[in-house]
């Protein structure tokens, strides 16, 4: 038996049967085809994760505590209608709404807190252009020393405030009594009557460190058929 072994290993390869051929072959190579499908494998997973992640945010939403149908694969009303609007295929160049942030404060829960931290961080690095948030939100982020949101007098045109109508502009009143002008509240436009946002009383500003900050005054355009 050991002897028959012997010879068979020692026979030579061009003499070996197709079969015999093929069993030599992944015995022998099989740590390398490992290696190989390792190394397909990830470089298959690199290119589809590249992929997914090649585009360029022509304009990014934060939302908070509001949803609406689609809302989490990006085929919500506001993603791909404001993306039509800025005439954007929402492939290589997309609109990107995050529904994932609440700043409602809630016993043994402290998602109010990582929210607040994330908008905060955000803001801080230009990954954010416009809040879209309730109306008891819509200032949270507002102070005296550092403005969150713009002045709305500064981005939109005197004639497209008063399209908007004042009893549509949020104001954010600072201690020495001067109120400014810092967001528009959606309620009575299609991003809630036409829609199932269940916000209540959505308001909206643009960010003052928006990286993209013709966009972000474009969506109160689209909202108000300005």
């Amino acid at each position: 038996m050991k002897k028959e072994k012997i010879k068979e290993i020692k026979t030579p390869f061009k003499e070996l049967t197709f079969d015999q051929k093929v069993t030599h072959i992944i015995q022998y190579y099989k740590y390398y085809f490992l290696a190989a499908s390792i190394i397909i494998v990830a470089v298959a997973s690199f290119v589809n994760s590249y992929k997914r992640n090649d585009f360029d945010t022509d304009c990014s939403i934060v939302v908070v505590d509001g949803k609406m149908t689609g809302y989490d694969d990006h085929s919500d009303y506001i993603t791909t209608n404001f993306a039509s609007y800025l005439g954007i295929d929402n492939k290589k160049h997309r609109v990107i709404c995050n529904y994932n942030y609440s700043l409602l404060e809630q016993f043994l829960d402290n998602e109010a807190q990582v929210s607040r931290t994330k908008i905060y961080t955000l803001a801080s690095t230009h990954s954010m252009d416009g809040y879209l948030a309730p109306i008891d939100y819509i200032d949270y982020f507002s102070t005296d020393a550092e403005p969150f949101l713009e002045d709305l007098r500064e981005i939109l045109t005197a004639e497209q405030l008063s399209k908007i109508g004042e009893e549509n502009i949020i104001y954010y009143t600072k201690k020495d009594g001067t109120s400014i002008p810092i967001a528009v509240n959606l309620s009575h436009t299609k991003i809630k009557t036409d829609t199932d946002f269940t916000m209540e009383s959505p308001c909206y500003g643009v960010v003052v460190s928006a990286a993209h900050p013709e966009a972000a005054v474009s969506f109160i355009r689209f909202a108000f058929d300005l």
